[in-house]
């Protein structure tokens, strides 16, 4: 084991275990790679969209917003014109 990892525990229900390490067998992988692949995932979704929301906050607080109105009114007059591209007041 190198400098750079670490070992942890965790419990899972035996048929979860058992799902993986058939999906292991399957791709002819260890299960610990199985569970470093869902985690890197998991991470990489949650900060994605952690980032996103950041940047929604910047935008309201910035005061670029549109209307629920304006989104609905969008909506059902089948407008092209991207709602993000509008700068509202």
């Amino acid at each position: 084991m190198g400098d750079k990892e670490k070992i942890i525990s965790f419990r899972a229900d035996a048929e979860k275990i058992d799902e993986l390490d058939s999906l292991a067998a399957a791709q002819d992988r260890p299960r610990s790679y199985l569970i470093n692949e869902a985690i890197t995932n998991y991470i990489e979704l949650h900060a994605y969209q952690d980032a996103l929301v950041r940047k929604g906050l910047e935008e309201m607080r910035a005061g670029r917003t549109v209307s629920h109105e304006e989104v609905a009114k969008t909506l059902r007059t089948g407008h092209a014109r991207r709602l993000s591209d509008r700068r509202l007041t």
